[in-house]
């Protein structure tokens, strides 16, 4: 499995930045592509991870309320 810190390019300002995958968060998953919901400076991306934890696929969020 590919663990560790990942690339992406951000589709929105179109720069590179290096992110950390919630690996423990990731083990409890029973469903897949598992989305991760990345802040990148003011605005949001979301990721879908495959079993392998590769990326499958990203979009932009149109919309995102945080809470706890």
């Amino acid at each position: 499995m590919s663990e560790g810190p990942k690339w992406l390019q951000c589709p929105i300002c179109k720069e590179s930045f290096n992110w950390e995958l919630p690996v423990e968060a990731l083990k409890k998953v029973k469903r897949f592509p598992a989305p991760v919901i990345i802040k990148h400076k003011d605005h949001y991306l979301i990721c879908y991870l495959d079993s392998h934890y590769q990326l499958a696929d990203t979009e932009v969020a149109a919309a995102m309320v945080e809470s706890e």
